[in-house]
């Protein structure tokens, strides 16, 4: 595949994710202020499937190279980036979320709490796990790279199809989500040609079908009330793995998709800053008061305007020499 047509539905990919997962903490504020409809929490719930799975996946596929490093390169060059993003921000949700106005709006405790913010490093808070996730799983990469890819995968994926079924969970919530994602980002990493050739299948009729055997097997799911056999919420999760690897690769070569691929080569500021807009967006809402019927529409509506407001102040942020928010600083780099 041409480098820049595998890079386009990467991105395009990673752009749906960060959309989701936008959307999913627009829907969590929504329904913490009471506006978000059954309905939309419904959707919310089945769209975890694909949202970080996906992520997860994609996070995989360009690793390689940094496992093959030496360790100490290994950890300054991605774990150490991780941390410091991970400390750096933990902390400036803890001081944002005292503000009184947004504190009452906030459907994540532990954003306030003095003893999550010093558990942290145990238990990340709901807001920036993925970050820890990140330099955790290449940890564990590095650590299980010399055993066979079969047992690293099939281990990863018992761990979470028992995690799925609810048969296996912890204490803190962030490390079940951690245990069950684990497998998309090994399975990124292994089997990179896999998917890259699921991507260069992909077909409008494909991306159609695909997301009809989806909503198929989901609602067989829940009808029978068979998520409970270990495996069937991992099944789920690949099949929809798999509809947004054809779809991101299948709109990224139309106009259409280029908003997306663009998104998606600027996910992590947009993760690291939407949650305060929402925060700042809800108390608005709820000053100004919004009829009922407008939670179908405000999930959507949030999502794009926070996305858009999180790359604004993104872009103002990094020009007001406060790079280092989203980098880390030269001092802490290693130059080697």
């Amino acid at each position: 595949m041409h480098d820049s047509a595998r890079l386009a539905w990467v991105d395009a990919a990673k752009g749906l994710s960060i959309l989701l997962v936008v959307a999913h903490h627009a829907v969590s504020f929504l329904y913490t202020s009471g506006l978000a409809p059954p309905a939309v929490v419904a959707a919310n719930t089945a769209l975890a499937s694909m949202r970080m799975p996906l992520f997860f996946l994609v996070s995989g596929l360009f690793v390689a190279g940094p496992l093959a490093a030496p360790w100490r390169t290994l950890l300054h060059k991605r774990v150490a980036f991780f941390v410091y993003l991970f400390a750096v921000w933990t902390l400036l949700r803890f001081a944002f979320f005292h503000i009184p106005a947004v504190a009452a709006v906030d459907p994540y405790v532990d954003d306030t709490d003095p003893v999550s913010l010093a558990m942290a490093p145990l238990i990340p808070g709901s807001g920036v796990w993925f970050i820890y996730a990140l330099a955790l799983f290449a940890v564990i990469a590095k650590l299980i790279k010399g055993l066979p890819v079969w047992f690293q995968l099939g281990a990863a994926g018992l761990l979470s199809a028992f995690v799925g079924a609810e048969i296996l969970q912890f204490e803190a919530e962030v490390w079940t989500r951690m245990a069950r994602h684990l497998f998309f980002f090994l399975l990124g990493w292994h089997a990179r040609t896999l998917v890259e050739g699921v991507a260069r299948a992909a077909t409008a009729l494909r991306v159609a079908v695909v997301a009809a055997v989806c909503v198929g097997c989901a609602a067989t799911a829940v009808v029978l009330g068979i998520r409970w056999i270990p495996g069937v919420a991992l099944g789920l999760n690949i099949l929809a793995v798999t509809f947004g690897v054809l779809f991101a690769a299948w709109v990224s070569r139309y106009r259409v998709g280029r908003p997306l691929v663009a998104l998606g080569a600027q996910t992590l500021p947009v993760y690291l800053i939407h949650i305060f807009w929402i925060a700042v967006v809800m108390v608005g809402l709820l000053h100004l008061g919004v009829p009922p019927v407008a939670g179908y529409a405000l999930p959507v509506a949030i999502a794009v305007l926070c996305t858009v407001l999180s790359l604004l102040t993104h872009r103002v942020l990094v020009a007001a020499s406060a790079s280092w928010l989203f980098a880390l600083p030269r001092r802490l780099a290693f130059a080697g």
